[in-house]
């Protein structure tokens, strides 16, 4: 048996790799460190003094939710330029998996992420900060809201999980103004969590009765694998799961967007993978990408405006095509309105979006020796949804255009001493959204690009003794530009990728005995209207942070 058949055997396999003897060292993005590196910078705010109202201080984590309530800053009234969540977490020295976690806030998700694994000798600790000002809504009163990071211990699983939250409200100013934020934040989400998606058929449905005069909706969405579809770009079709010691359903995962049933969105899936996935010391110190800190993919409602504003229930769902138990999902729906009307009238008036139609071609030949050859899995989207509402300004015309192209080519050489996989996975999407109304066209484009390769090989000798060589390349690339009436009026582009390696050591017995050759490479840069142009590039060598270099 192979690592890989570990990987795919969920939390109660035995294949643990937590326990790992590391020094004890200094600060994250100081050389010479293990701890956990986070190269995502700080986000960018205004210099005026916030006012911090703290969520969660020092709470630590067991399976249940620690709840909080906000109160808007007396100090800070609004309107606010910005608006930030601040996470700090840490889990002292011990034996742990890698948890989720997620913070909601009157019912709405404004974190979700997963966390570091301790080691036996250092006890990992890490902080970031989230842009939370689209939800700037939710603050204008006193909300409920709890912080939770599954962690189940017992007394092979010892580390115990510590974590603070704050939000920090930064006064809006002439020089820094208060950007158009959505007037109503709803609620995705089953009871204010998540919900498990176990198959393609299973959803996440929210049945509403939502404002009159609604001009445009977003619905952020999050969908995160896990269990047997946490590896899901491992994926093969089901007859070649055995062969080929793989997960099945294929490897093409897609969420699915519906409005009272007729098909309204799509939204594609990072492959997201977590500090204990695959290798884990292939992300000591520095994680994968957003690997603690979860990017919400936004899916634009906005032709069905005129539909929503009826007054009538509605119901908003989503689904993931192809799951195989499972994934988490959770949203939130911001709704902006017609400030000078109190009901407004519209319809879809185009919409090509159908179901999905994945191509798999798979030539695998399996004999008595084993099993090669190759699996390509591939999708292929493109689709228009365009949308009326009339309210106080006239006629506005909303349209979505949207194309996603997928691509996943597996090749394989498994025998009784050999597990190789490599995998080569694209997802390129581009979106245009535009409104017209009287005369004026504002226009959003956005492309989106997540490239994922991945190499595994596991090579059993005679003796028994077995090694795990893995590779990985992993990447989030975004660029858009924003224009009204065909001029540009801002643009901004980030990269935020990373290479890892790493050879395991295992004996007969299937215990690590070591490992060689870890490193990492990681680069993050991020510029845009607006913004200072930040750059980090940060290597890693036997787990230990080796290089930092900033600036653009």
């Amino acid at each position: 048996m192979s690592f890989k058949s570990c990987l795919f055997a969920g939390a109660a396999s035995t294949c643990l790799l937590s326990a790992l003897a590391l020094p004890t060292l200094a600060a994250p993005l100081v050389p010479g460190s293990g701890n956990e590196a986070v190269i995502e910078p700080a986000v960018q705010h205004p210099d005026e003094t916030p006012c911090v109202v703290p969520l969660v201080t020092k709470a630590t984590f067991g399976a249940n939710a620690v709840p909080f309530t906000f109160t808007p800053p007396a100090a800070c009234p609004g309107p606010w330029a910005k608006v930030i969540l601040g996470m700090s977490i840490s889990l002292n020295t011990g034996v742990q998996y890698d948890r989720s976690g997620q913070l909601f806030l009157g019912g709405v998700p404004i974190w979700f992420g997963t966390t570091a694994e301790p080691r036996a000798t250092l006890a990992p600790y890490w902080s970031f900060t989230k842009d939370v000002t689209d939800y700037t809504a939710l603050y204008a009163s006193s909300q409920t809201g709890f912080l939770q990071i599954a962690n189940y211990q017992s007394s092979v699983y010892t580390s115990t999980i510590t974590a603070s939250a704050t939000l920090s409200f930064y006064p809006a100013t002439k020089s820094a103004p208060a950007p158009v934020t959505a007037d109503v934040v709803v609620p995705f989400s089953a009871a204010g969590g998540l919900t498990t998606l176990n198959n393609g058929t299973d959803q996440l449905a929210a049945t509403l009765t939502l404002p009159k005069n609604i001009l445009r909706a977003t619905l952020d969405l999050y969908l995160q694998g896990q269990s047997a579809d946490e590896f899901w770009y491992f994926c093969v079709p089901n007859a070649y799961t055995g062969p080929l010691e793989s997960c099945g359903s294929t490897a093409f995962r897609e969420g699915e967007v519906s409005v009272d049933g007729t098909p309204a969105g799509v939204a594609p899936i990072y492959p997201w993978i977590f500090t204990g996935g695959i290798d884990p010391y292939l992300w000591q110190p520095i994680p994968g990408v957003q690997t603690f800190d979860f990017t919400a993919f936004h899916v634009d409602l906005s032709p069905f405006a005129g539909v929503l504003s009826n007054g009538s229930p509605h119901t908003i769902a989503t689904s993931v095509y192809n799951a195989d138990s499972y994934f988490s999902a959770t949203g939130a729906l911001r709704l902006f309105l017609d400030h000078g009307a109190s009901t407004v009238t519209g319809s879809v008036t185009r919409n090509t979006l159908g179901a999905p139609a994945p191509s798999v071609v798979a030539n695998i030949t399996s004999t008595s020796a084993g099993s090669t050859g190759t699996i390509d899995t591939s999708s292929r989207r493109n689709f228009t949804i365009s949308g009326t509402v009339t309210g106080s300004a006239g006629k506005m015309v909303n349209t979505v255009t949207q194309s996603v192209q997928f691509a996943n080519n597996q090749r394989f050489d498994v025998t009784s001493a050999r597990d190789l996989q490599i995998v080569a996975q694209t997802t390129d999407i581009a979106i245009t959204t535009s409104s017209s109304v009287g005369g004026n066209t504002t226009q959003y484009a956005e492309t989106l690009h997540y490239p994922l390769n991945i190499t595994y090989n596991f090579f059993t000798a005679p003796s028994g003794n077995s090694s795990q060589y893995t590779a990985v390349n992993q990447q989030f690339l975004s660029n858009d530009v924003s224009e009204v009436n065909g001029a540009p009026t801002s643009q901004s582009s980030l990269t935020d990728a990373i290479l890892a390696s790493d050879t395991l050591f295992f004996n007969s017995s299937f215990s690590i005995t070591g490992h060689n050759n870890q490193g990492e490479a990681a680069t993050y840069l991020q510029s845009g209207t607006g913004l200072r142009c930040v750059k980090t590039s940060l290597v890693a060598t036997y787990n230990v942070l080796s290089s930092v270099k900033t600036g653009c």
